[in-house]
């Protein structure tokens, strides 16, 4: 799995369960655990041309976490201007905003071109690359 679909990845489980009515999971200031709490959200996502796999949202700090086993967790922290700031170890922080349109969200980092996280029917979300196939997420 590539840095830019973790960091999707990220973007997406965020932003569904923040429309989900996210606070309800609460907040623990606590450094987060290595697996994902029970009051964590699932989602099963699809990259093109691969098997469906779980991940799992929890709100954390002043943000959220992103487990998916067997890959080092993703960071979602408010930028305090509406948008978010994800961060995975070892790899380049993603500056996240709400697309004008209300259509989803835009990911940018310093070194690709701007990927989109777009809102489709039934509470289902595509992660779409320039230039790549899409990625399904559906919350489970």
């Amino acid at each position: 799995m590539s840095g830019r679909t973790l960091r999707g990845l990220g973007l997406a489980l965020m932003t569904v369960v923040a429309l989900a009515g996210c606070a309800a999971l609460g907040f623990d200031e606590e450094f987060p655990p290595a697996a994902p709490p029970a009051a964590a959200v699932r989602f099963k996502v699809t990259s093109p041309g691969g098997f469906p796999y779980d991940a799992y949202l929890s709100a954390w700090g002043q943000g959220y976490v992103i487990h998916v086993p067997g890959r080092t967790p993703i960071y979602l922290m408010s930028d305090k201007q509406g948008g978010f700031i994800m961060q995975s170890l070892g790899e380049s922080a993603s500056f996240v905003s709400r697309r004008e349109d209300g259509s989803g969200w835009t990911i940018l980092t310093g070194t690709e071109p701007a990927t989109y996280l777009l809102k489709q029917d039934a509470g289902t979300w595509l992660l779409q690359p320039a230039g790549g196939l899409p990625t399904l997420i559906v919350p489970q």
